[in-house]
């Protein structure tokens, strides 16, 4: 992951909270990246967490609750652009 942007503030002796899981693999960067510059502890809370068939490098500390392998949009996740700001979470159907 090439950082575009690193934190502004420092987070020496700090505790971080994260939002968002998919894959992993991004958090698992940024959680790297956030240790390396001092933080006292790295924590990660999901609206959801979604189940794929492959393992993670990490997992969530706090999980509101599991979705199935499908593209999800609402509650602040967009599809194309579109739907971010629904109230609700809802899934494409497969092949869409």
């Amino acid at each position: 992951m090439e950082w575009r942007v690193a934190p502004a503030e420092s987070v020496k002796d700090r505790v971080v909270l994260d939002d968002i899981l998919d894959e992993g693999e991004t958090m698992a960067s940024i959680r790297d990246r956030i240790m390396a510059t001092g933080a006292k502890k790295f924590l990660s809370a999901v609206l959801c967490e979604k189940l794929i068939n492959k393992s993670k490098p990490l997992r969530p500390d706090f999980c509101g609750f599991e979705v199935l392998d499908r593209y999800v949009f609402g509650c602040g996740m967009d599809t194309k652009g579109y739907w971010r700001n629904l109230p609700t979470i809802r899934a494409l159907t497969e092949g869409t």
